[in-house]
């Protein structure tokens, strides 16, 4: 019994034995199936023949038809296609160039259209009207001219803000007959910094074209060339012996009496007597006085028209009758009514036609210009500048041609030679030569017929 008993215990043990073993190694038993399933697969023909036959099959037939037949006919034909759409899109000039889109051009300008020099504003309403001919015409290269004018009151602190505005709100292209010797002075830096295209400043200093600005074109003929042309006119013809100068006291009358006294001194005459007023200035009883105890029998003026008919009616009031020369800029047809007699027999000069000399086919094509677009402008010099700078810009313009940029345009006004299509007789420009126009012509003031009458032909300094 006891035997029996020993042998059921020992039974007992080696069966808890075994059942802990089994349950202590679960990983011999884990890395039996592996084996096991490996196994059956040489017994089993379809494992061995589905893997070598789907996995070369999927791999050479589906990776080198799809990357030769995607890649190469994506690539090839969507980035070719892609750049050239593209560059076109962001290339300059279309979107980079101030003042120019597809269908239009900006041009800008300044001066008085009040204050002492206000007959001066005719300038720029006339360059609007023809600008607005122009238009009409069907526009310049398939744009229209967009011209924008801000008044200055003739003051150079304001031309300052005027011509900022133009420039960097108004984003223009150009500007043509900004006004002013000053006022011109004021922005001619900031206008060859920013490589903006002048084309007619309405000035005859000679600082706008010496030394030459690569973006800035004259056409007046300059103060110095004036000076010098009106004084040997009256050494030849009065044989004048002592002069004076009515100036404005600012780098435009300064440029003309120092071009006076150069004359002077090369003629072995005395210096001009100097006379000056301020632009701001309404009364010149004062400057008659000095004018008539200098002991000057010929008087030349560099004066705007108000106070250069004042200084005129003014000596005639004290009874004071020297020869008297102006500067072209007088030139306004009221001037006759604000000077009264005096004006008789005042010489000056000109540097475009006659406003009414109808022997000239462009004096006629501006009449009928300025009669259609611009009826309730006075016919004059003020006028005739006005029409010559709208011209020139065209002209420029047209020249240029559909890629418009400002180095194009810089460009081709340097090439322009004995251009002849304008109101002055030539015009020549050249990359080291913007001066403009070089001879002049004189007339004196005529009261009967209200008007300066021609009196001489064209003339170049001596």
């Amino acid at each position: 019994m006891q035997h029996q008993h020993l042998n059921k215990t020992i039974l007992a043990v080696v069966m808890l034995f075994a059942l802990a073993w089994t349950a202590c190694a679960p990983a011999p038993t884990a890395t039996v199936p592996p084996p096991t399933a490996t196994v059956p697969a040489p017994t089993k023909p379809a494992a061995p023949t589905t893997v070598p036959t789907i996995a070369p099959t999927t791999a050479p037939t589906i990776a080198p038809t799809t990357a030769p037949t995607i890649a190469p006919t994506t690539a090839p034909t969507a980035a070719p296609t892609t750049a050239p759409t593209a560059v076109p899109a962001t290339k300059p000039p279309a979107v980079a160039v101030p003042g120019v889109t597809d269908t239009e051009i900006v041009i800008g300008s300044w001066g008085p259209q009040d204050g002492p020099a206000g007959a001066y504003g005719v300038i720029d309403r006339v360059i609007a009207a023809y600008f607005k001919m122009v238009n009409e015409q069907g526009g310049i290269n398939g744009r229209k001219v967009r011209f924008i004018y801000e008044n200055d009151s003739y003051q150079p602190a304001k031309t300052v803000a005027a011509v900022k505005k133009l420039v960097e709100e108004d984003k223009v292209f150009a500007l043509t007959g900004g006004l002013g010797t000053a006022n011109n002075l004021a922005v001619m830096d900031y206008l060859v910094q920013n490589n903006v295209p002048h084309l007619g400043p309405a000035t005859g200093s000679g600082a706008m074209a010496m030394p030459v600005k690569k973006n800035v074109f004259q056409v007046q003929i300059n103060y110095t060339v004036e000076g010098i042309l009106l004084t040997q006119y009256a050494l030849d013809n009065f044989k004048s012996k002592k002069f004076a100068v009515f100036y404005q006291n600012d780098v435009f009358g300064q440029e003309g009496l120092a071009a006076v006294n150069a004359e002077l001194k090369k003629r072995g005459v005395s210096e001009a007597v100097a006379v000056s007023y301020e632009a701001a200035d309404t009364n010149f009883a004062a400057q008659a006085l000095k004018l008539q105890t200098s002991g000057a029998d010929t008087v030349i003026l560099y004066a705007v028209p108000k106070p250069g008919a004042s200084i005129i009616a003014e000596m005639t009031k004290i009874g004071f009758k020297p020869n008297v020369l102006a500067s072209a800029i007088i030139n306004d047809p009221a001037i006759f009514q604000l000077a009264g007699p005096g004006i008789e027999g005042v010489i000056t000069d000109g540097w475009m036609p006659q406003h009414d000399d109808t022997t000239d086919p462009k004096i006629v094509e501006y009449q009928a210009f300025l009669k259609k677009y611009a009826p309730n402008e006075a016919s004059g010099g003020f006028a005739l500048t006005g029409h010559l700078y709208g011209h020139l810009m065209t002209e420029a313009l047209k020249r240029t041609g559909k890629d418009l940029t400002r180095e194009k345009f810089i460009q081709t006004l340097d090439q322009l030679t004995d251009y002849r299509g304008s109101l002055v007789p030539s015009l020549t420009y050249t990359p080291t030569d913007h001066a403009g126009t070089k001879s002049a012509y004189f007339m004196k003031g005529d009261v009967k017929a209200g008007q300066f009458v021609k009196i001489t032909g064209w003339i170049t300094m001596k």
